[in-house]
């Protein structure tokens, strides 16, 4: 279940799944093309059973058409001459010999009654509620009545009537005759049918008038039904009926015979066949659509194999090479055009854009680290120096002064006359020379440590006695150019740009052989920009102490929101700019170093 669902889940699931689903209206499609085919298959067969059965009751069609066209023949000449019946006694015995499938044949008064027949009556009969006597007289054409066993001849018939008008459209005769249905039924019988066909020719009332093929007399009689065959006798498509006797269902199908009102044409097939047939057109269908189908699948997952799942693998597994630390892992470029050229392309300056920030942040921390160790030893070169200062001249100051105190207390001690107030006051202007001189070495590591003239005349005067303290001791000529607003500037940004100034100032100082530099401090609204400017040498390689020095006033720049620039070339001098802003943030603040 595990292994299924993870298999859903990636690329190759779900473009299966994708094209399963975009394949499904084509499946449903498929069951629907092949279910019409099926259909087709039993109205193909439905109609090819018509045509058979239509042309096995050719001849039935011809009995009842002679018949008719006999009829139409008398009613034109009695409508000439209405004594043609009564002077020709021997017309109807002669026309009932000259037609063998004919039962009986006569005429009829308006009223129904037999007023003559080729068969003699034994006794007075009417056929005033006989079906084909009723229509007539409502109709201009002859009529055919249905299924009934003769009053006469006493055999199964069905009969036909024509009602012969006067000009006025007056009835005055009626003329009919009785076809046997046991004729009919041997006719039906002799037909050329199929093997497993039937063929029923019935009434209005689905009555059987004759039957043949695997319906004969010995399953079928004349004047039965079968249940359902009035509904088949009625509609336009076949139904499913069972015999009555042997049980087997068949699928019937009628249709009026050509020319006889009320008499109908049916067949039947044995439904299995007619299932065997649809089914097999059905499945015939279904499979090659079905193929069709499975070959469009996996046609397209071919294609998506080959045009993208294996490059899509590719990709993954240089991704995977990426992530694990193979910063030089690149995907293959395929040719042409499309998304997954796209794809490989974004993803090979993706990695470009990681190796170069690992490059990047790999340099970052070598110099942080080269400056940690510059900061290190900074630290302990001032303290070392500081600690020399204090050694060198302060505590040889006042080892100094202690030894004037013991000296001027000796020579006290010996004489306390004029010469002791005399050697007191020397000794007095001996101490206080020295304890200035303690002060002034106080005072010159307290501005080394951190100018006092910051603090208390502002970043201006401290540049300017910056400057001044670098010609004192150099041959460096150093101009202060300032221009600032009358706003102050915060502590912070006062500090961090007299440290800059005083470092890049340092470095022209060791490095640039200049012989003069300039300071420029400008006000740019929301900004400050400082800028030192040399004419000595250029850097056209900044290494070690140089560059550490520069790393730490980047660095100082950096801490408050600033951003930090060196232009140079060599002989054309070097320019230090430092753009700061006026507000300084509470992390910048935190972040920054006292002083």
């Amino acid at each position: 279940m595990g292994i299924a669902y993870s298999w859903l889940l990636s690329l190759r699931g779900r473009l299966v799944l994708l094209v399963c689903t975009a394949t499904l209206p084509a499946l449903l499609f498929t069951f629907y093309a092949a279910n019409n085919e099926r259909q087709a298959t039993v109205r193909r067969m439905e109609t090819e059973a018509r045509h058979v059965a239509m042309m096995a009751s050719r001849e039935h069609r011809q009995q009842f058409e002679g018949a008719r066209r006999l009829l139409m023949q008398l009613g034109g000449r009695l409508r000439s001459d209405d004594t043609l019946l009564t002077a020709h006694q021997e017309l109807l015995p002669s026309l009932l010999a000259a037609f063998p499938h004919f039962a009986n044949i006569g005429y009829l008064s308006a009223a129904g009654d037999v007023m003559a027949s080729a068969q003699p009556a034994d006794r007075p009969t009417s056929w005033r509620d006989n079906p084909a006597f009723v229509r007539a007289l409502k109709s201009h054409d002859v009529e055919t009545g249905q299924y009934l066993i003769g009053a006469i001849v006493h055999r199964p018939l069905v009969q036909m009537a024509y009602a012969v008008r006067k000009d006025n459209d007056e009835i005055s005769v009626v003329l009919f005759v009785a076809l046997d249905l046991q004729w009919f039924d041997e006719l039906a019988r002799q037909a050329n049918l199929p093997s497993d066909c039937s063929l029923v020719i019935a009434d209005r009332e689905a009555r059987i008038l004759a039957s043949g093929g695997e319906l004969t007399a010995d399953s079928l009689s004349v004047g039965s039904t079968i249940a359902g065959l009035d509904s088949v006798i009625g509609g336009d498509s076949g139904r499913v009926l069972a015999d009555e006797g042997s049980g087997r269902r068949r699928l019937f199908v009628g249709s009026p015979m050509d020319s006889v009102p009320g008499v109908y044409v049916v067949a039947g097939l044995p439904y299995e066949r007619v299932t065997s047939e649809a089914d097999r057109a059905f499945f015939r269908t279904l499979a090659a659509l079905a193929l069709l189908t499975v070959f469009t699948v996996g046609s397209t997952l071919v294609a998506a194999e080959v045009s993208v799942l294996r490059s899509l693998r590719v990709l993954n597994m240089t991704a995977h090479r990426l992530g694990s630390g193979e910063l030089s892992a690149r995907a293959r470029v395929s040719r042409g055009k499309g998304e997954i050229r796209e794809l490989a392309i974004s993803f090979n300056t993706m990695a470009a854009a990681l190796a170069a920030r690992d490059a990047e942040n790999t340099a970052a921390r070598d110099e942080l680290r080269a400056l940690s160790q510059r900061l290190q030893l900074t630290r302990e070169e001032e303290a070392g120096r500081i600690a020399r200062e204090l050694h060198d001249e302060i505590g040889q100051a006042l080892t100094a002064l202690k030894l004037d105190l013991a000296t001027l207390k000796r020579r006290c001690g010996e004489d306390a006359g004029a010469a002791c107030a005399e050697a007191l006051l020397q000794g007095v202007a001996e101490l206080s020379a020295r304890i200035d001189g303690v002060v002034d070495s106080v005072r010159r590591l307290s501005s080394e440590l951190r100018p006092a003239v910051l603090d208390r005349l502002g970043l201006t005067e401290a540049l300017q006695w910056q400057a001044r303290e670098i010609e004192s001791r150099t041959e460096l000529s150093v101009l202060v150019d300032v221009k600032l607003g009358d706003a102050p500037l915060p502590w912070l940004i006062s500090v961090a740009l007299f440290r800059i100034a005083q470092e890049a100032l340092t470095n022209v100082v060791r490095h640039a052989h200049a012989k003069s530099a300039l300071v420029e401090l400008r006000d740019h609204g929301d900004e400050v920009e400082l800028a030192v400017r040399d004419d000595g040498a250029g850097m056209p390689a900044i290494t070690g102490a140089q560059s550490l020095g520069l790393l730490g006033m980047k660095e100082r720049a950096t801490l408050v929101g600033g951003t930090f620039r060196v232009q140079s070339r060599p002989g054309g001098g070097t320019c230090v700019m430092v753009r700061l802003p006026r507000a300084v943030t509470v992390e910048a603040r935190d972040a920054h170093p006292a002083g």
